[in-house]
């Protein structure tokens, strides 16, 4: 074991990137490694684990070191994270964030100040909403909103929703797809806000994208909230249930 560790990093050695990013990557390898361990335990038949797992682990350093980190750094999902600072991460097929990208004044300078790239998107929520120059955008009422484009949204939902400082701002997640992200980059928006302006248009035609801009994400989801109760239904279109819920809240096809 010691030697095939041994190895790792010798490889590492050879790839030009960041300390932090070798550092995050070993640490996924190893963590790896210790699952494999433990199955190996649960199910000693399983003779092939720890072969799948050297072979895992080649592959990537051959694509890494001859695709210039081209599948470390290709985002396969992206989270949209929403209250008046709206930011988009993208995530490789690792779980780690590989961009962050803010799409107002206040995103732009979250983004600068905070670091999210490199880590796993828990890590990254956890250390966004834990920061003081975030958090106040989180004083009073206000909730984040998240928002999820993936192959796989219901694993990435489910687990925002069970971390804890994703609960104890009482956030609501919702899913989305890659048209409305498209559409919402045409409008300089992120997709998370766009697909909240578009539900809040199937109530109120009075509403366009660009009174959109000047709201924050608390009173897009406040009028939608006010138009719910109006309707009587209690719930729109778009789903989701807030305080800790989830919807599957596409865009609808809205424009």
């Amino acid at each position: 074991m010691s030697t095939m560790r041994d190895g790792i990093r010798q490889s590492m050695r050879e790839i030009r990137a960041s300390e932090e990013l070798k550092q995050n990557t070993l640490r996924y390898l190893q963590e790896q490694r210790e699952k494999q361990d433990r199955k190996q335990k649960l199910f000693p038949g399983n003779r092939h684990a720890g072969f799948r797992y050297v072979l895992a682990v080649f592959c990537l350093f051959f694509l890494m070191g001859t695709g210039g980190f081209f599948v470390y750094n290709r985002p396969v999902s992206y989270i949209s994270i929403d209250v008046n600072p709206s930011i988009e991460l993208g995530i490789n097929c690792f779980g780690r964030v590989v961009s962050a990208q803010g799409y107002n004044a206040d995103g732009r300078d979250i983004v600068q100040h905070v670091r999210l790239k490199n880590i796993s998107y828990i890590q990254a929520i956890d250390r966004l909403l834990g920061d003081a120059h975030y958090s106040r955008f989180l004083e009073g009422n206000a909730k984040p909103v998240f928002t999820v484009i993936s192959g796989d949204p219901d694993t990435m939902m489910e687990a925002i929703n069970a971390d804890n400082s994703f609960q104890a701002y009482g956030g609501v997640v919702y899913s989305s797809d890659m048209t409305c992200m498209k559409e919402a980059h045409q409008h300089e928006m992120s997709f998370g806000k766009y697909r909240a302006c578009l539900e809040l248009l199937q109530y109120d035609e009075s509403i366009t994208v660009e009174s959109c801009h000047a709201m924050t994400m608390g009173e897009i989801q406040s009028r939608i909230e006010t138009c719910r109760e109006h309707n009587g239904n209690g719930e729109g279109s778009g789903g989701g249930n807030h305080g800790g819920g989830s919807g599957h809240g596409h865009h609808g096809g809205m424009h």
